[in-house]
């Protein structure tokens, strides 16, 4: 036995939580979508977050706005259903900005053209309460503050999700289970089949703290951009101040501009700009630096706002994600891998159950910048099998981990997609079991035109 481990021999009592269709395992975007989806087609279903609250990245990782959900025209509204009633409940509490109304290269999508129209700027606690409120009409049982452990194989199927809540460890009981986890952890432990991060090296893109900043003169921002975009065409937001002040050593973060996006409430903006390389988000030790290293930079970056940046003198530091936002991690292997050609080129699938515009977004996995490529075509399709993990009958997988490769995943990761796909895995569940077929069996047909009739853009 190596000394590096130790094996514990001890018999554990574990009793039964829930015997249920459905288990879907984390609340983030995802989960919302694929556990309301399930319930409202029938199914008993259990939702499991490690949080007290919903909303995932979106919410914990205060990751914001949400990307655009329309045609790269703004024409067409791409990504709708339980998106769209989500977003609707927001605007009715005053807690979001619907993205029809937002353009390229506003100061809602930090002054970036591609890729950013049509998004959707939001408040958190809005988002919280919106997607509760959702779940439980639909009649999930949430089981909160309750975290995944491991699953007990039968066959090629789940039998058993374990998991440690304050009562100790436990188990569910499920049909069929949906990886809406971020990082496909239940597929791994299940024994599907994945990749990390790009084929090359496995390196994945870096990670960032969200933080939300308060104390902001909106229009001088906006007046500063305006005036110095006439000047360089293409220079991002407050780019000339942060070279000018890397050449003095005044900056040490590994970016070369500032991501601000406004916030519905006046004088408040969201930042994307703290940075952490080398960090693979299912390793725990890697995870504790990234928080370390992130939250530093952070209280740098509001030192710097107050110093060299018009419009930020007063910026205050309102609040800080609960975690690190991970871009990247494990991409679960399914019975279609969506590549980045699928992307660029605007394939569409025989099943195809969601449609997306965003572009390969990567963040440079080893360097300050990255790609930013916009597709050549009006959308793009992820086809039902991205969500089918080869090996595991019972499972679906829903979300960020979904079967795409590196630049595949670089579109198909952000926000809409996430709930385009959790509606779908929902849907999908909720079909088998009334079709008594595994998930993979399924009738595609009568999923798209299910999905149509809850009003998803198929």
């Amino acid at each position: 036995m190596s000394d590096l481990s130790e094996t514990i021999s001890r018999t554990w009592e574990i009793p039964l939580r829930a015997s249920v269709d459905v288990a879907v395992i984390g609340g983030g975007s995802a989960g919302i979508a694929a556990a309301t989806a399930a319930a409202r087609n029938g199914a008993s279903t259990v939702l499991v977050e490690k949080y007290g609250f919903l909303g995932g990245t979106s919410t914990a990782g205060m990751v914001g706005p949400f990307m655009t959900s329309y045609t790269p025209d703004g024409k067409r509204q791409l990504v709708a259903g339980i998106f769209q009633e989500m977003i609707d409940r927001m605007v009715a509490m005053g807690g979001a900005v619907d993205p029809s109304t937002t353009e390229a290269g506003s100061e809602w999508g930090s002054f970036i053209e591609l890729g950013h129209a049509n998004v959707t700027p939001f408040h958190v606690e809005s988002l919280k309460m919106a997607a509760l409120e959702m779940v439980c009409d639909a009649g999930v049982k949430i089981r909160f503050h309750t975290s995944f452990v491991d699953v007990v194989m039968e066959d090629e199927g789940i039998r058993n999700i374990i998991i440690h809540d304050k009562g100790g460890l436990g188990f569910i009981r499920p049909k069929v289970v949906i990886d809406t986890s971020g990082d496909g952890d239940i597929a791994a432990k299940a024994g599907a089949p994945f990749e990390v991060g790009r084929r090359e090296d496995g390196k994945m893109m870096p990670v960032t703290l969200f933080i939300t900043i308060g104390g902001v003169d909106d229009e001088r921002v906006i007046a500063w951009m305006r005036e110095h975009e006439k000047l360089h065409p293409g220079e991002r937001l407050f780019e000339c101040i942060v070279k000018e002040a890397r050449a003095k050593g005044e900056w040490t973060l590994d970016r070369d501009f500032l991501n601000l996006y406004r916030e519905p409430t006046a004088g408040q903006w969201k930042v994307n700009t703290t940075r952490v390389h080398d960090v693979d988000g299912t390793n725990p030790d890697d995870l504790s630096r990234a928080e370390i290293e992130s939250r530093r930079q952070a209280w740098e970056l509001v030192r710097f706002f107050r110093s060299h940046c018009p419009g930020l003198e007063n910026a205050q530091l309102m609040a800080t994600g609960s975690h690190v936002g991970v871009r990247e991690t494990r991409h679960i292997l399914g019975d279609y891998v969506l590549n980045g050609k699928d992307v660029l080129e605007g394939r569409q699938f025989e099943d195809g159950i969601a449609q997306c515009s965003y572009p390969i977004d990567i963040h440079d996995p080893s360097g300050p910048r990255g790609r930013l490529e916009g597709i050549n075509a009006d959308h793009y399709e992820i086809p039902y099998r991205c969500l089918v993990p080869r090996s595991v009958n019972n499972l679906l997988v829903a979300g960020r981990p979904i079967s795409a490769d590196h630049e595949g995943a670089a579109s198909a990761r952000v926000i809409p997609p996430c709930y385009a796909t959790g509606e779908a895995a929902g849907t999908a569940a909720g079909l088998s079991l009334q079709q008594k077929v595994s998930p993979r069996e399924i009738d595609i047909e009568a999923l798209r035109t299910k999905l149509r009739e809850q009003g998803a853009v198929i």
